[in-house]
């Protein structure tokens, strides 16, 4: 596993960070600025927001599909998650891996965990995502 930690933030000396463990396999589809996420510094809501409606209000029909929407489009841990996903991971990187991985033997392993640290050694699981978490929002 590739770990990394980015400072999220630092008020009076207590510092907060974002921690990434991402599987090897999948450091191709890992966005360029990933480490943002959750920071100040964070410039891709509007995309985020772009890609959630174009892949699930503009896909799905409201009354067609109302349990669809009940149980991950309407649901705001689902969104949160599926926010996470396109902050962190390249759109173009990822159909370019789609293409070149017809199949994948062991889904469950290629994972990215994501946790906040802080300064007193407090770590906070947040995420721990496969690679069919992240096909399934694109």
């Amino acid at each position: 596993m590739i770990k990394t930690t980015h400072e999220i933030s630092n008020e009076d000396g207590y510092i907060k960070y974002n921690y990434f463990e991402i599987h090897p396999d999948l450091e191709s589809i890992i966005a360029d600025d990933y480490y943002t996420y959750s920071t100040e510094n964070f410039k891709k809501q509007e995309l985020c927001e772009a890609l959630y409606k174009q892949n699930f209000y503009d896909k799905y029909d409201k009354t067609q599909y109302k349990e669809v929407y009940e149980k991950y489009i309407d649901n705001e841990s689902f969104k949160s998650k599926a926010m996470f996903i396109y902050s962190i991971i390249d759109l173009d990187k990822y159909t370019k891996f789609v293409e070149q991985n017809d199949e994948v033997s062991n889904p469950n392993e290629l994972t990215i965990k994501y946790a906040i640290l802080d300064s007193s050694g407090v770590k906070v699981d947040i995420y721990n995502i496969s690679i069919v978490d992240i096909s399934f929002v694109f």
